[in-house]
């Protein structure tokens, strides 16, 4: 799952391909850097006219229109979009007026990406079969992996990769009955602290309270998971030699939505 964080080449066309649930109307994949994934599912706006469903979405900031691919696989409808910046993945369910025989329009104006998938008068039985279900299925491969014991102890070994530079990581999802929205960092903390007492780590986790977050250790990492409804943080940071690396060592405390956990010198 967490492999395009150490070999971007995984993250492809295959990449979404493998993602794609047949309930899901739309998701899109943007990995920025090899550092930032995120996915939002659903992840495209469309929007009907006479000429077909443009896709869009908010993408790429400079001018010139990127490189793209696009294809077919059964009833879905994918592209990728490689730019400097980020690449981005996208699927959707094929409208079921869409006329296979048409052609692909695409327009980048302002920083939004858009596709126009042709359309006929007379819908398609199989397509219009293939539609009936279009809302947001559970699980999802992110429902199922994000927990301490499964996704915290994977990246624990991504940054205990030599050729992984930073050593902490951070993932957040956020789920509703319409929607999924998931973001992993690497680096992740929001800073790390050393000083004569011992060494503090930040994490931004707004809306949280102090008694909804669980800070523990994985081998020598220290894992900052907090969890509410719909809403679930993990992140970890591979910490130094030197200091104590003991559950009930740790100091814990929330501030203006920043929970810090301080770990003392040995």
């Amino acid at each position: 799952m967490f492999s395009f964080l150490i070999i971007s080449v995984t993250f492809d066309l295959q990449f979404v391909r493998v993602q794609a649930e047949t309930g899901v109307p739309s998701a899109l994949f943007t990995l920025v850097k090899d550092e930032q994934l995120t996915v939002q599912m659903p992840g495209l706006t469309q929007t009907e006219t006479e000429e077909g469903v443009w896709v869009s979405f908010d993408g790429p900031t400079h001018r010139q229109l990127p490189g793209l691919k696009v294809g077919f696989e059964g009833f879905n409808f994918f592209f990728q979009l490689h730019t400097p910046e980020a690449t981005y993945l996208g699927s959707m369910k094929v409208p079921e007026y869409y006329n296979p025989y048409g052609n692909l329009k695409v327009n980048f104006n302002d920083g939004i990406f858009s596709i126009c998938l042709p359309t006929q008068k007379t819908p398609d039985r199989f397509l219009a079969q293939a539609n009936v279900n279009r809302h947001l299925t559970r699980p999802t491969p992110y429902c199922e992996m994000f927990g301490r014991s499964d996704l915290g102890r994977m990246l624990c070994e991504v940054i205990a990769h030599p050729g992984v530079k930073s050593k902490s990581f951070s993932a957040y999802k956020k789920d509703t009955d319409e929607s999924i929205y998931f973001r992993g960092n690497l680096p992740g903390v929001e800073k790390m602290v050393v000083t004569r007492e011992g060494v503090c780590v930040s994490l931004r986790m707004p809306g949280f309270e102090l008694e909804d977050v669980v800070a523990g250790f994985e081998s020598d990492t220290l894992i900052l998971e907090g969890k509410r409804e719909g809403e679930h943080y993990i992140a970890g940071v591979r910490v130094p030699e030197g200091f104590r690396r003991e559950n009930d060592m740790i100091k814990r405390e929330m501030k203006n939505g920043v929970f810090k956990a301080t770990l003392p010198r040995v």
